[in-house]
């Protein structure tokens, strides 16, 4: 994989602003695939007060009698602009692979403003808005829904430490079709929450738990509006 290339460069030649991680555990879900599978992941951040980057990828994989019923591909880069002031723009990219959920893949550009409503050296605080072109190529040519849709995006970002080695993360996203927006509000809108617990041995190995709900207010005929999802994951960070 390309972002595993990319760590292994990084490995070699670090600065101190750039941080990279590789994760290895498993998920259960519960929506369109009720299945035990195992995942592995990676990212790469550069941080920095002016410009930031932070890009990564996700491979989930599951398998009965031999035959995959479960797998997917996520990747995803962004870009942050004075991450660290009061406002800050960002623009990002993200792609999704994934037919238990209807479609073969979904790709999404955003473009938006972060704003930090408090933060100190235990936790962070932010509200976002953010204009989204989604893309997606249905499995099922018949599928009547729209392929491209423009969205709104409000996110709300949480990260607060609760004990010596303990943070806790917490993001959530409301993301209606701005394609009727006064009928959208209600019949064509996304909803994605995501909370996280980590927990560090040592310097560079953590163990995390994720909880992961997404709802889909228009799905293809047979595929469930709701997913949730439970991953845990040991982590080794460079």
């Amino acid at each position: 994989m390309f972002f595993s290339a990319l760590v292994m460069t990084l490995t070699v030649s670090a600065q101190s602003k750039w941080k990279y991680h590789l994760g290895f555990g498993g998920e259960l879900k519960d929506g369109n695939v009720n299945t035990l599978t195992i995942r592995n992941d990676g990212a790469v951040e550069r941080n920095d007060s002016v410009l930031s980057f932070d890009g990564g990828y996700g491979i989930v994989y599951g398998e009965k009698d031999k035959e995959a019923y479960e797998k997917s591909l996520s990747a995803r880069l962004k870009f942050d602009i004075w991450q660290y002031d009061r406002w800050s723009p960002f623009f990002s990219v993200s792609y999704l692979n994934n037919k238990f959920k209807g479609f073969d893949y979904r790709l999404s550009f955003l473009a938006g403003a972060k704003y930090r409503i408090f933060w100190n050296e235990r936790c962070d605080y932010s509200f976002s808005v953010a204009y989204v072109q989604d893309y997606t190529e249905y499995d099922d040519p018949l599928v009547s829904l729209e392929t491209m849709v423009s969205r709104l995006s409000l996110r709300f970002k949480m990260r607060h430490k609760i004990a010596a080695n303990v943070f806790i993360k917490h993001t959530t996203f409301w993301q209606p079709s701005l394609m009727e927006p006064m009928k959208s509000i209600v019949d064509d809108y996304v909803v994605s929450s995501t909370t996280s617990i980590s927990t560090k041995f040592t310097e560079h190995i953590s163990f995390n738990v994720n909880f992961i709900y997404e709802y889909h207010s228009l799905v293809p005929e047979g595929v469930k509006k709701q997913d949730v999802i439970t991953s845990v994951s040991l982590r080794v960070d460079f």
